[in-house]
């Protein structure tokens, strides 16, 4: 399997009712993120399938995403949310087929997550910044110290890829 992460775009500072879960996507995050998807689109042509955290500027950045991969829908998942276990994100993909795998969510779960994926270790060496994106490949199985990186990058390296 390959899986494409993506952190959400930039968010506004406060939701509509003070709960961090219902911040949107600022009008700023909406651009970066529809130039960042144009990108994701030159490195990543085809995706069998796009996952999104149910938080909504989740929600609003696969929506972005799915419009640059010709209108793909896509579904959502309480497991990307924000303080999930890496393992749990392993166990949810173990039981998925497709090839090509995208999921959109938050920090810390993304920058812990594909750490595990990648090393093993429990502690983030890197953190996904608002908007940024990196493909891990799995030649096997979906676990701790088994992804291989295929490219990390920054919302702004995405952007020039248009």
């Amino acid at each position: 399997m390959d899986l494409l992460v993506i952190r959400h775009g930039k968010a506004e500072a406060h939701g509509a009712d003070g709960n961090d879960a219902s911040r949107r996507l600022s009008e700023d995050g909406r651009k970066k993120v529809r130039r960042c998807a144009r990108g994701l689109r030159k490195l990543v042509p085809a995706l069998d399938a796009l996952i999104s955290s149910p938080l909504v500027r989740a929600v609003e950045s696969a929506e972005i995403v799915a419009e640059a991969y010709a209108g793909l829908g896509f579904e959502q998942t309480p497991v990307l949310e924000p303080n999930n276990e890496p393992k749990e994100l392993a166990d949810w993909l173990a039981g998925r087929s497709e090839s090509v795998l995208a999921i959109v969510g938050h920090e810390p779960l993304l920058s812990l997550a594909s750490t595990w994926f990648l090393s093993g270790l429990r502690t983030s060496f890197f953190e996904l910044g608002a908007g940024g994106a990196l493909l891990l490949h799995f030649p096997g199985e979906i676990d701790a110290g088994r992804a291989r990186l295929v490219f990390a990058l920054t919302p702004w390296q995405l952007r020039k890829l248009r």
